[in-house]
């Protein structure tokens, strides 16, 4: 469970309210809507075990006129840049945690504690509808940097009251980050010793559409495909080196 998400919504619930004129920057999923809702969606869990279980989710973002945005997918920041074609900030991600004793399959691997990490993000402006992405990060559980490099493109409508946006990505993770997540060890019950080193996480592509059933009431659909890095992909615990998640649920749009 990720133990951030309550926080994430506490901190919604006390922001000040939403101003007439919200800024037209782009949200993290690369659309400009602010909406609140729930959602079916799968979990991404490579580092986990490979179980990938359909949950429902809160399925919430918002920004403010101030700068601050907030998503129930873990994810808290503020733009502080005025310059146009700019985005900048402090950012906080949340993650989950991971308890080797919750299966066989991760025996020897290492506990993640689930926590806010901390770091920054900058983002690059190609055009009104489309953007280069970056953050990088600070993994207090693991005590190492994460970072993920990407761009996002919002198409021309494919009808009315439809908003395509496609993403691709790459993911990066520094030594500590990788052994917490995929290191395995025989001397705490692993079938092998597995020692991975900095690197590639993932690459990523995906594509979020939003279909706007009224002015107040939309459907948000997301799918990602990723390739895990070889660090990842070589851990005795991962079966498969490609895999896709999904999400889509029902929001109400402010």
């Amino acid at each position: 469970m990720n133990k951030l998400s309550p926080l994430l919504l506490l901190l919604a619930a006390c922001a000040p309210a939403l101003a007439e004129n919200t800024t037209e920057l782009m949200m993290p999923d690369g659309s400009k809507d602010m909406y609140a809702g729930l959602a079916f969606t799968t979990r991404t869990a490579a580092a986990e075990g490979e179980t990938r279980p359909v949950i429902l989710r809160p399925l919430f973002q918002v920004q403010w006129s101030n700068g601050i945005f907030v998503s129930a997918s873990g994810v808290l920041g503020m733009h502080l840049s005025e310059t146009a074609g700019v985005e900048y900030g402090p950012l906080i991600l949340g993650s989950d945690t991971r308890n080797p004793g919750d299966s066989r399959r991760l025996r020897g691997t290492h506990p993640v504690r689930g926590s806010a990490d901390v770091g920054g993000f900058y983002n690059y402006y190609l055009g009104d509808e489309a953007r280069v992405t970056s953050n990088l990060v600070y993994d207090t559980s693991a005590r190492g940097l994460r970072g993920h490099f990407g761009m996002q493109k919002i198409l021309p409508s494919p009808a009315p009251h439809h908003t395509v946006t496609l993403s691709a990505g790459v993911s990066l993770a520094s030594d500590p980050v990788m052994r917490e997540l995929y290191e395995v060890r025989t001397a705490a019950g692993g079938v092998r010793d597995y020692h991975p080193s900095a690197g590639v996480m993932s690459v990523s592509v995906g594509v979020n559409w939003n279909w706007a059933l009224s002015s107040k009431w939309l459907i948000n659909s997301t799918v990602t495909g990723a390739r895990l890095g070889n660090g990842p992909a070589e851990a005795p615990f991962v079966d498969r080196r490609n895999f896709i998640t999904w999400s889509s649920g029902l929001a109400y749009r402010f």
